[in-house]
């Protein structure tokens, strides 16, 4: 059984592979999305092998901590078959949960962004300083929003990444 799900750990990340944009909202902030942003939107250039030492779940913890990071490599990983299957495995995990968590996300703000873009147009059309404040206030609440959406989606990916690494660590064995 851990050989079938081995195997099957190897052949994801052929399918898991997908450009990455990185695109700028109206508002600055940064969003990264699997479609273009514009016509002149060129994939990022992603590392293709993992990290040039094994990534544990402790090394990732003291490094989001500030801390130095532990360089020993793991007994498990002696064999640079299993470290470059557990690479494989990380990566595609990672792959997988990049997707499924920055996908969604980058949609629900592109969704406020469009709105905010209205207000702004309301706003530019807005004859009385009271119009005017009630616009920008709504402003500001999907300004708070867009960013309480990207909080929320790096901490979801920075809780994948640790399962991805902790699967990684245990399919190998």
């Amino acid at each position: 059984m851990p050989a079938i799900l081995f195997i099957l750990l190897l052949l994801l990340p052929a399918t898991a592979a997908a450009d990455v944009y990185k695109c700028k909202g109206r508002s600055g902030e940064t969003m990264y999305s699997e479609h273009p942003c514009d016509a002149r939107a060129e994939p990022m250039k992603l590392r293709d092998t993992g990290p040039s030492e094994p990534f544990t779940a402790a090394a990732t913890a003291a490094a989001e901590n500030g801390q130095a990071r532990n360089t020993e490599t793991p007994a498990s990983a002696d064999n640079s078959s299993e470290l470059e299957a557990m690479r494989a495995a990380e990566k595609s995990c990672i792959a997988d949960a990049t997707a499924s968590i920055y996908g969604p996300s980058n949609d629900r703000v592109g969704t406020l962004q469009q709105q905010m873009s209205l207000l702004n147009e309301e706003l530019a059309k807005a004859n009385d300083a009271e119009r005017s404040q009630a616009l920008r206030t709504r402003m500001a609440t999907f300004r708070q929003a867009i960013t309480r959406e990207h909080n929320n989606a790096h901490t979801q990916m920075g809780n994948a990444r640790r399962r991805c690494i902790e699967l990684a660590k245990t399919s190998d064995r």
